[in-house]
Formats: structure tokens, sequence, C-alpha cells
């Protein structure tokens, strides 16, 4: 029987592909999925939220706390807070252009300096405060410290 010249009887698990298949990306970068995808940015909101979260601390409980709170200004903080953040953006300018650069920039920063301060708020919601008492202790030679 005659056989075409490009034919080799090879049985089918010693067959090597030479083009094809995976690359090296396939290897070295899986494709993310949305599970991935999902953890990406729950961690990215909460490196936002860790950056912004003293701030909106102090901001808020602080302020309450502090022994000089009024009620009304609760959150006067941030109010001082936005305005220095559209006083460095916007500036003196002079000119219009410079007015409505200034003015953008500084929308766009206030912007994101809220929504860090939610990303603070989705911290507090969804992570585990430590809690001082259960971590330090409290009494030694059955006197009282209170040094943290």
């Amino acid at each position: 029987m005659m056989m075409p010249a490009n034919f080799s009887a090879v049985s089918e698990n010693e067959m090597t592909y030479v083009m094809g298949g995976a690359s090296l990306a396939d290897y070295l970068c899986p494709v993310m999925e949305a599970k991935h995808w999902q953890k990406f940015s729950q961690n990215l909101v909460t490196i936002v939220g860790n950056k912004y979260l003293s701030g909106f601390l102090a901001n808020t409980v602080g302020a309450m706390f502090s022994g000089a709170w009024v009620p009304g200004k609760g959150l006067s903080g941030f109010g001082e807070e936005f305005s220095k953040i559209w006083t460095n953006n916007y500036g003196q300018p002079t000119d219009t252009a410079g007015k409505i650069k200034g003015g953008l920039k500084g929308v766009a920063n206030v912007g994101l300096n809220i929504i860090g301060n939610l990303a603070a708020i989705y911290n507090l919601g969804f992570g585990t405060v430590k809690n001082l008492a259960s971590e330090k202790s409290f009494v030694e030679g059955g006197n009282f410290k209170f040094t943290y």
C-alpha cells in the first residue's frame, strides 16, 4: 500500500505540537476572571480607605468627642479640608483660562477626597476594628496602668 510522503504512523500520545497551543503569556499571566476583578476592586477600595480613615475619624468621631463640639458643626472639619483642597488647586488666577483650569482641578480633587472618605466608610463597614482593652494589659502588680 502506498502512503503519502508526509504521512507518519504515530500514536496520539507520542505527538508533539510545534505550532499553536498556549503561549508564554498564558502561563505567566492567567486571565483574570470576574472573581479576581472583584477582589482587585475590594483591595483598591481598602487601600484608598486606609489612607483616608484617620482623617475621616478625626473629622467625625474625633470632633464630636473633643470637648469642643458644637451641634450643627459636626462636619466642619470636612468643610475646612475641602476649602484647603480648593485653595491649593484654584489659587488666585487672573485670566479666564487659569480660573477654568484651576476650578476643574479643584472640583476633581474635592470629588476624589469625597471618594476617599467613602472608601474609609466602606472599611469601617466591612473591616473589624481591634479592641485595645483585649490586646493590652491594664493591670500590673495589682495596680491599674493606663499607658498605651
